[in-house]
């Protein structure tokens, strides 16, 4: 049993990408704070800023403040806030037609930013076996705030046609239109609210800089009846330079299945903590 959950960590990945979903490569980096209080209390910040494509595209900006509280050895809770700022890339949409049969176009949304708030509570318990081997369990309660936004969107209308009832395409094959027209399309806020469930194994032995661990998460959409939004796997190290200094690297794999896409993210993550 000891072997078998590790093979099932690191085999998730292998069974979601089997699914027919767009992939993408992504660098996550992140640099936080940490403050010890008394009484076993402490205050977190941080900044984080994604990428999607490698380093094609900007995808996500974050900034985030937090107070935790551990209680005993093995039990800690936290309580976060995090500003996002969201990327979204142009998005095209083909309508086939309408209630008549006639071709529409397309619909092209702008790129545009649009901020999110969130905030979170978790409870995460953990224990050391053999003096080594660190288990932790972590459950996280997450409510998301998208704003509303207004986003320019562009539409295509009256496709030409040849002498031979054919639709005209340009050198690249797209569809050629004779009308175009700029709108503003009013996108509505929405609310998220999340269980987020991680399973992290680290290898935890006193004395050692390195501790390197796997770990697995789901994203359970609590008001889409439990709907499964993400699987994320990751598989990498922490090195503690000091007892201040920690620096950390990872791959992280996320299978996504919600409002944000359907889609698989292999992204490098590399962190930088400082605490005193």
């Amino acid at each position: 049993m000891k072997r078998i959950i590790p093979l099932i960590l690191l085999s998730l990945p292998l069974l979601v990408q089997a699914q027919d979903t767009e992939n993408y490569g992504a660098v996550w980096t992140e640099v936080g704070v940490t403050k010890v209080l008394p009484y076993n209390f402490s205050i977190d910040a941080g900044v984080g800023f994604r990428t999607l494509d490698w380093f094609e595209d900007a995808n996500r900006f974050d900034a985030s403040l937090g107070l935790g509280y551990k209680l005993g050895k093995h039990l800690k809770f936290g309580l976060s806030y995090t500003f996002i700022e969201k990327h979204y890339r142009e998005e095209w949409k083909e309508n086939y037609g309408n209630k008549s049969g006639l071709f529409n176009g397309y619909n092209v949304d702008a790129a545009h930013w649009a901020p999110r708030h969130r905030v979170a509570f978790d409870v995460t318990a953990d224990k050391r076996f053999w003096k080594t081997l660190r288990i932790s369990l972590r459950e996280r309660y997450q409510y998301t705030h998208q704003a509303a936004r207004d986003v320019d969107r562009t539409r295509y209308r009256d496709p030409s046609y040849d002498a031979a009832g054919r639709l005209v395409r340009d050198e690249s094959g797209n569809i050629i239109f004779d009308d175009t027209e700029e709108v503003v399309r009013h996108k509505a806020a929405w609310n998220r609210h999340l269980l987020r469930s991680r399973l992290k194994f680290a290898i935890d032995k006193k004395g050692w800089q390195w501790e390197p661990y796997i770990s697995a998460e789901t994203h359970n959409n609590m008001g889409e009846r439990w709907h499964l939004d993400k699987i994320r796997c990751a598989a990498g190290t922490e090195y503690a330079v000091s007892k201040q200094h920690k620096i950390s690297a990872a791959y992280v794999f996320t299978h996504e299945n919600d409002d944000d896409g359907n889609e698989n993210i292999h992204a490098i993550s590399i962190g930088y903590r400082f605490k005193f």
